[in-house]
């Protein structure tokens, strides 16, 4: 399945029972990579696509600095983390 988000690599933590929350990030953009950490989620969402929980994060974040919102998703099935929105 192709995807239009950018796909990053997080470092979650996990609670039995519970979804993946992500902590930090990091993504490439052309041939600079950017990292981040995740302040605060401040909302958090399940979305099912086409029969694919879609784990959404509105998250308070620093960028290489610089605060900003985010949004990003974890597909549960293939396990993979993608940003929305910056």
């Amino acid at each position: 399945m192709e995807s239009k988000f950018l796909e990053v690599e997080v470092l979650s933590y996990n609670k039995p029972g519970q979804p993946p929350r992500p902590v930090s990030f990091r993504f490439k953009m052309g041939e600079e990579m950017f990292k981040g950490k995740v302040v605060k989620v401040k909302d958090m969402k399940l979305d099912n696509r086409m029969g694919n929980k879609i784990y959404e994060y509105l998250c308070e974040s620093v960028i290489d600095g610089h605060g900003s919102t985010m949004k990003i998703g974890y597909e549960k099935d293939s396990m993979t983390w993608y940003l929305k929105t910056l």
